[in-house]
């Protein structure tokens, strides 16, 4: 089964938007939609000089394979426009404006997944927009009181306890009953989410 995956590339002035571009240079085997300005994407490709064919998303398309050179996107309007390695906190409203479309398109079903860019916190509040991170905006989205971070790769899955709080407060967040909260989600989901069997590591 093909699956049709967001990607947001979270602070327009950074990498996250060469990162979509580069990821788009060869085939997958899901539909890959950037919600993005499709402004920035033509810009930095032509800086980078990368081919790239920008295709206009609906939902009503066939769900089909991602092919070479090729990426559709659904358009979110930027602030001001982008000038990479210059932050400009009046782009902060719009990277949270991809974040909340691309979280609400999950939740309802258009999209099985969101893979998130980096994004620049500081810039974000700067904005007058309180944010402390994906993990919380994503729970704060879907009214879900707690949520696991794990990061995952080949071979190793690695979970935090805590995320985005002041070191000095760490060792007071951490608790038994945090603990166990943490470890039953994981639990759950690594069965139920990444079908890791009881008896695998």
């Amino acid at each position: 089964m093909c699956l049709r995956i967001a990607i947001t590339p979270g602070e327009p002035a950074g990498i996250g938007p060469d990162l979509v571009l580069k990821l788009a240079q060869q085939s997958w085997p899901a539909q890959l939609v950037a919600v993005v300005d499709k402004t920035i994407l033509e810009q930095r490709a032509k800086e980078l000089q990368l081919d790239i064919e920008l295709l206009p998303f609906s939902p009503e398309q066939p769900v089909q394979p991602a092919k070479e050179k090729q990426i559709y996107y659904l358009q979110v309007d930027k602030g001001v426009d982008v000038i990479p390695g210059q932050l400009d906190e009046k782009n902060g409203q719009y990277v949270l404006d991809t974040l909340r479309i691309a979280s609400e398109k999950n939740m309802d079903g258009t999209f099985a997944a969101v893979v998130t860019g980096p994004v620049h916190k500081g810039i974000i509040n700067r904005a007058g927009i309180s944010f402390s991170g994906h993990t919380e905006y994503f729970a704060h989205q879907s009214n879900t009181p707690d949520v696991v971070m794990m990061l995952a790769t080949k071979g190793l899955r690695v979970a935090l306890a805590t995320t985005h709080i002041p070191l000095a407060y760490v060792s007071k967040a951490i608790t038994k009953e945090r603990l166990t909260k943490v470890a039953n989600i994981l639990y759950h989901d690594l069965q139920t989410k990444f079908g890791v069997a009881n008896h695998e590591s």
